[in-house]
């Protein structure tokens, strides 16, 4: 009894069936259809492609506080997230978190705490001794988004006129 022969066709074929470069079927449909399906998988690919990798805003907890013009070049101000402060330091925005219990304030382009350290607009301490904390933040189109339930804890600054640690 002589072996079962393995097959490597498509079940259908005949064996005199020629199998060409674009598959078994090029003969009964056409190099046409060939074309477009390929140029079919070409356009699902590219919407797909599209969908992934546009840019969406910021999401989770971020919130938007202002236009990016709106934070001019060497000045801070106070926004609508409770204690936060956005400031525009060399070429940069900066977003600042007050200390727990204690005011933050903006004067000649420098904060204040309600001990008196002063600190400057990217949040550093005079002296570099501490710093305020820092918020996560981003422009998107812009707009500034700030995330104010993921801050940077740093440690405050010595009150005014006391030496650094």
């Amino acid at each position: 009894m002589s072996p079962r022969r393995t097959r490597f066709r498509p079940p259908g074929l005949k064996p005199w069936t020629r199998i060409g470069t674009l598959g078994p079927f090029r003969g009964r449909l056409g190099l046409s259809w060939v074309v477009a399906s390929l140029l079919a998988g070409i356009v699902i690919l590219g919407a797909g492609w599209l969908a992934l990798s546009r840019s969406h805003p910021p999401g989770g907890s971020f919130v938007p506080v202002g236009s990016v013009t709106s934070f001019t070049p060497g000045t801070a101000r106070e926004v609508d997230v409770p204690g936060a402060f956005v400031g525009s330091a060399g070429g940069r925005l900066v977003a600042v978190l007050q200390e727990d219990g204690c005011t933050l304030s903006v004067a000649d382009g420098h904060y204040r705490d309600c001990r008196g350290a002063v600190y400057d607009l990217t949040g550093a301490g005079s002296g570099g001794c501490g710093s305020l904390d820092l918020l996560p933040l981003t422009p998107y189109r812009g707009t500034v988004y700030v995330d104010p339930d993921h801050p940077v804890i740093k440690s405050p600054a010595p009150p005014s006129g006391e030496p650094c640690p």
